[in-house]
């Protein structure tokens, strides 16, 4: 009876080890996951190592082929046409973000770069991005002043043998700042996230379309203009 239900024991846990989706993307990167839905444009999973962690979206220009964890296999894209994505105006090319990542066409574009790209692509969506950025940088501002002012005054508490009617309204403020941070932070990355779903919506149709498109881009090593033919 023992060796019965051991042997069950394995059974179940060898069916938890591969009950697991695998998405194969067009640079032949294998993904553990758990696909969750699948459209003509897009797919969303979550990682298997994280089934509790966040939504992952993906273009389906992105993907050659998803393993599901009963052995089916839905392809893509054909594996002999070199890994390269179906353009077609019926099916745009989408931005997918991962983090503060944002892929567009196979190309990983960081915060600047993004926001380039929707102020020549997309005018709305990069409203809504810079609108979001700023009230973010200013939550960002309150933050770092709460946390210089619970600083100073932690020192010149220790400087002068302890808390005083001064130091005690430096500290409150310094919370009060530290409470205002966090909402202003939760508003202006949701801006700037929503400017994907604004994109897909408005833009990628029409972006898709166009032969050509060129940017200016600036980063720390100085100012490059981007051609995408």
């Amino acid at each position: 009876m023992k060796k019965f239900l051991l042997f069950c024991f394995f059974i179940f846990l060898a069916g938890i080890t591969f009950a697991q989706d695998i998405i194969v993307t067009t640079d032949s990167i294998r993904i553990e996951a758990k696909v969750l839905e699948v459209s003509g444009l897009e797919i969303k999973y979550k990682r298997m190592d994280n089934l509790e962690g966040p939504t992952y979206i993906m273009s389906t220009q992105m993907i050659n082929s998803i393993i599901y964890a009963n052995g089916t296999v839905y392809i893509f894209h054909n594996p002999s046409s070199n890994n390269t994505p179906l353009k077609s105006p019926e099916s745009p090319s989408l931005i997918t973000r991962i983090g503060e990542k944002y892929t567009y066409n196979g190309t990983v574009m960081k915060g600047d770069e993004y926001a380039n790209f929707l102020m020549n692509n997309c005018h709305n969506a990069y409203l809504l991005y810079q609108s979001g950025q700023t009230i973010a940088y200013v939550g960002g501002f309150f933050l770092g002043f709460a946390i210089g002012a619970e600083l100073g005054t932690l020192i010149g508490a220790a400087i002068v043998g302890g808390f005083n009617s001064y130091t005690t309204t430096m500290m409150y403020c310094a919370g009060a700042c530290a409470i205002i941070s966090i909402p202003l932070a939760i508003i202006g990355y949701t801006k700037m996230h929503k400017s994907v779903d604004v994109f897909n919506k408005q833009c990628a149709s029409q972006a898709s379309r166009q032969q050509s498109y060129w940017s200016i881009n600036t980063n720390s090593y100085g100012i490059g203009i981007a051609f995408n033919f």
